[in-house]
Formats: C-alpha cells, structure tokens, sequence
C-alpha cells in the first residue's frame, strides 16, 4: 500500500510540474516531463521520509508486541527495496517459525540487511542495533517506537546490559535479531565473530535462526539503470534444547560454519 501510494505521488508531481511547463508551449512541457521524473522522485522521497519521521517522532512510548505497526513500518523497508532496485531471491524461507519466539543470527555486510531480513521473518522481531542508528535522524525515532535495543559497542558493560535486554525482550515473547560479528563486514565474506554475542540465545535456552545474506554491499553499484540481485538463505532452526548445551563457542562455531557453507555456495555459483 505505501508503495502504490508512493508511486501514485511521485506520478502526480510529474504531472503537475508538466502541465506547469505547458502553459508556456510544448516544448517546456516536454522538458518539464523529463526533468519531473528525477525531481518528484526526490519531492517524493522527502515526503515519506517526512511522515516516516514524525510517526517515529509523536508515538510515545514502545511499542514492540504491535503487529499492526510493524506491518505498517515494513511497508516502507519494501519500498526501500523497490527503490533500490533490489531483487531479493529467498530460499529456505519454510524453515522460518511462526508459532515460537527465537533469536535471529546472521552474517552482518552492510545497512541494507535489516532492511531485507525484517521484511521476510515473521514478527513481531527487534534487533539489537549499534547506538549511533537510535541519533539518525529519519530511522532513530522510529527504531526507539519499535523497541529495537541500543548497543554501545565499545564499552562492555553497555553492551551486556543490552544483552540482558534482549534476554528478557525474548522472555516477553519476542523474537529478537543480532550480528554475531558485532558490525558491517563491508565484504561477502565474514569478520570474526563476538562469541559473547551469542549468550543471547544460550541463557534463555532459546532456538536459534540462522540467516545468510549475500550481495548487498553492491547496493549502490548499478543503480539505478540494473537490479541488483540479493541472496538470502535461512537455516533449519537450532532447538532450544540444543543450544541450552553449548557453550558461547560451540554455538558461535556451528552458527559461523552454516553461514560460511552457504557463502561458498553462493560463491561457487557466481551469483
């Protein structure tokens, strides 16, 4: 719904901004079309990007268990990926809970893969997130209404108190998501691992997601002439059961090596 409505304003700038121009002969109106399209595309963006702030902004409170604002909210990540021109092929997509609660764990590349990740699992789900996207200016009040979970990287003790946050956000019931390497490889290949990361899942004996992403770090690199193909892959769930028995490692360990398994595969393919 946000995308047709994004569209169908974009169009209604293009339109006016030509009519504007035709008043003066045709071949302003034909100029006024060709440059309506970057110029309502931009009004547009700024628009919705806008609303999506004040939404953020007025909302007081969290407000994680509403399915109706996540459903909301995830309709512009789509929109987000249509922009972009990103053509997200999916598989494993039948191995993703509905019923349960469990900790997401995923390979971290660039700022685009929450984007595609929150689009496709269920909700309700937050993420623990580094603390400077709670300042953006667009994206924090919205990540604050949501109940994402701020983390603060370079001090430890801020960092497990985030942990324990996320702990007891799956005890309430929610899905909960993080990047055991603990920021942006900036590659399609992963960086060590923060094994630490992972008492996420072990403390609360909570079942496990693991996601693989692969390609977003060329987000930019043909746009906005070619698509640019994403590869995501999830993983039969870890059970609960399972993961109460490992340590940080062991869990780490197993989580790196499904996530290298599939980047080989999706290298090998030369996708």
């Amino acid at each position: 719904m946000i995308s047709v409505l994004f569209f169908i304003t974009w169009l209604a700038i293009v339109v006016l901004i030509t009519l504007s121009m035709s008043l003066i002969n045709v071949y302003w109106a034909i100029a006024g079309g060709i440059i309506g399209i970057p110029l309502g595309l931009a009004l547009s963006i700024g628009i919705f990007a806008v609303w999506l702030h004040f939404y953020g902004v007025f909302r007081p409170g969290i407000e994680r268990e509403n399915i109706r604002h996540h459903t909301f909210l995830d309709s512009f990540l789509v929109l987000a990926i249509r922009l972009l021109r990103f053509h997200v092929h999916a598989s494993g997509l039948t191995h993703l809970p509905t019923d349960i609660p469990f900790v997401f764990v995923a390979n971290h590349q660039s700022n685009y893969d929450t984007i595609v990740h929150k689009v496709l699992l269920p909700n309700p789900l937050v993420f623990i997130a580094k603390e400077v996207i709670f300042k953006w200016i667009i994206i924090g009040p919205i990540a604050r209404l949501m109940g994402h979970v701020p983390m603060h990287r370079e001090n430890d003790r801020e960092a497990i108190k985030a942990l324990i946050e996320g702990i007891k956000i799956y005890e309430s019931g929610i899905s909960v998501g993080i990047y055991p390497e603990g920021t942006r490889s900036k590659k399609n290949s992963m960086i060590p691992f923060k094994p630490g990361a992972l008492k996420l899942a072990i403390k609360p004996g909570a079942p496990v997601l693991v996601g693989v992403i692969y390609n977003t770090i060329y987000a930019w690199k043909k746009w906005p002439f070619k698509k640019q193909h994403i590869y995501v892959h999830y993983y039969p769930i870890i059970p609960g059961d399972d993961v109460k028995q490992m340590t940080s490692k062991e869990l780490s360990d197993r989580v790196r090596t499904m996530i290298q398994e599939k980047l080989d595969d999706f290298h090998s393919r030369g996708v």
